[in-house]
């Protein structure tokens, strides 16, 4: 976009908030608002995926209380289309009603094969969702919720406190929520999977692209196992994703557990109507609504804390901008307020509630309630692709299958800790640190767009991911102005082995497009040099990094 044009846009969105401002003033010239106190036993902010799921849990499990549900983006039939179709996934990356908007920051640090040398970690585009189911609404609809057994009896070892956390409760957990739509599971499927939830599961609904059944074969022929079940029993193993669908649609957190949380609408107790004004000067038997209240294209401000405790920090409500103006809303006695911003908006609404590291809070001008190490042990999957162009010596039957995202086909295995091809043995590891997909799509990151489709048969794509790295990385705020993003730091391959494991699933994946029928049937021609030191290797990566998302 030229600056003349992006200066005219601008100038256009500033002509129409003044005219809006103007509107709000002269209506409040002509009417007088009354100011409403809003009181309720829950409040929630942000209706991702904890949020939905929370609320319906909440409404259900705990008699006659109402819940405020605050969401800073729309609700999800305003893109209803574009929304509910997997193979558009790319197409609401970075579409300014959806997405925060965030970009990472530039970063200098060490080479991690030369140290002596300093290289760049160039900020990325950092999707995430700001619509009504968060980024269940936008993502690729991979299932792939529940990690390995060995992680959760690791924090549950930790003491008495953590035993909740232990593989086996869980698995209860995951299945609670999950219905999985697998025809004719066998038993071993039975034992890890869900068939009631509110989360619809389905396998793909057509058959895999001839293409991607040849990398299959290559796998095998490279000692790689098969894998029906990437929640299963183990992880390592090549087979297909399973994806969040119903019918073909996208299904997200809130077709499931939003809608079913909105259906309860009643009113407690009938005896005595309703009454204005504060729960602490209202008696037991006045009327009070037990629904979840959604209010969309509310900001988040601030927390509001009881000053009468300020040695306790306890919060008793909350400040968001809506409709042109702040708002307030209260909890009730016993109530809470809960923070499901996810990993950034989270942090920074702490932050800005003064609850984080001092040193960032003091020079925003921000007082000091708490100082906690808010914002930090950012962990993120980066993620880096191979493009191969495929010119094709037979004529392929496949066709385009739009109830498809594009991301069927799924391998995880051990990386090579000093960047070489991964050996058998690395393949039948039960703790994998690789995640890797081929694709006959092409997520390009250099790309304004991020990710657009190839023409079929025209382009695959073999895409990693580090699972389990060990460089961490932080946010802190840029300003206290909460419409201002923060800074993201993600301190990708900080730590050597990280680029060490990318490395050696790119090698390996040059290795699988030198294998027959993709060399030679499909004349795949990678988008790599076939030489490559491991000093272009590093600058490969630093230059093709992707996100995967933030925990």
């Amino acid at each position: 976009m030229s600056s003349n044009l992006k200066t005219k846009e601008l100038n256009d969105d500033a002509i129409i908030r003044n005219l809006w401002s103007e509107g709000l003033h002269d209506l409040d010239q002509r009417q007088t608002f009354k100011k409403n106190i809003e009181f309720y036993d829950f409040i929630i902010v942000g209706a991702g995926t904890a949020g939905c799921l929370l609320v319906r849990e909440l409404i259900y499990n705990i008699p006659n209380i109402n819940i405020l549900l605050l969401e800073a983006g729309p609700p999800d039939i305003q893109v209803n289309d574009i929304m509910r179709s997997p193979c558009a996934y790319p197409s609401v990356f970075r579409t300014i009603e959806t997405d925060w908007g965030y970009s990472t920051e530039d970063q200098k640090m060490p080479s991690s094969i030369d140290p002596t040398k300093e290289v760049l970690n160039k900020g990325i585009y950092y999707p995430r969702g700001k619509v009504i189911g968060g980024c269940t609404r936008k993502s690729m609809l991979l299932f792939l919720r529940r990690g390995q057994k060995a992680d959760y009896d690791l924090w549950a070892s930790q003491g008495p406190e953590y035993e909740i956390w232990n593989y086996d409760h869980c698995l209860e957990a995951f299945k609670a929520t999950e219905n999985n739509a697998r025809k004719n599971p066998d038993e071993e499927f039975k034992k890890y999977h869900g068939f009631n939830g509110l989360l619809y599961v389905q396998d793909k609904q057509n058959d895999l692209d001839d293409i991607l059944k040849d990398v299959i074969k290559i796998a095998k022929n490279l000692g790689i196992p098969h894998n029906n079940d990437f929640n299963g029993d183990r992880q390592n193993g090549i087979g297909e994703y399973q994806h969040t669908m119903k019918d073909g649609n996208r299904f997200s957190l809130a077709d499931g557990y939003l809608t079913d949380a909105l259906k309860k609408v009643e009113t407690y107790p009938p005896s005595k109507p309703f009454e204005l004004g504060s729960p602490h000067r209202l008696g037991d038997d006045v009327a009070k609504f037990v629904a979840v209240n959604v209010k969309c294209f509310s900001h988040m401000l601030n927390i509001i804390w009881d000053e009468e405790k300020k040695d306790e920090n306890v919060a008793i409500g909350i400040k968001y901008f809506y409709n042109g103006r702040v708002h307030e809303s209260f909890i009730a006695p016993k109530g809470e307020v809960i923070i499901c911003g996810g990993a950034i908006n989270s942090a920074q609404i702490l932050m800005l509630s003064g609850i984080g590291p001092k040193n960032n809070l003091e020079e925003n001008n921000i007082k000091v309630r708490k100082e906690l190490p808010v914002g930090r042990n950012l962990l993120d999957h980066p993620g880096c692709s191979i493009n191969a162009k495929v010119v094709p010596n037979s004529t392929s039957t496949s066709r385009m299958d739009y109830s498809s995202c594009g991301l069927e086909l799924g391998m995880f295995y051990k990386g090579d800790i000093n960047g070489k091809i991964p050996s058998q043995k690395n393949f039948l590891d039960k703790r994998p640190d690789i995640q890797f997909f081929a694709s006959t799509n092409i997520l390009d990151p250099a790309d304004s767009d991020h990710a657009k489709s190839g023409k079929r048969n025209d382009i695959l794509t073999f895409a990693s991911i580090l699972n389990i790295p060990s460089s961490v990385g932080y946010l802190e705020l840029r300003s206290s102005n909460p419409f201002i993003h923060p800074k993201i730091f993600l301190n990708y391959y900080e730590k050597p082995d990280d680029l060490y494991l990318m490395m050696s699933s790119l090698k390996l994946s040059c290795e699988m497009l030198k294998q027959p029928p993709l060399s030679t049937v499909w004349g795949v021609e990678p988008d790599v040099d076939k030489e490559m030191s491991d000093e272009d290797w590093e600058q490969y990566i630093r230059k093709m990094v992707s996100f995967d998302g933030p925990d």
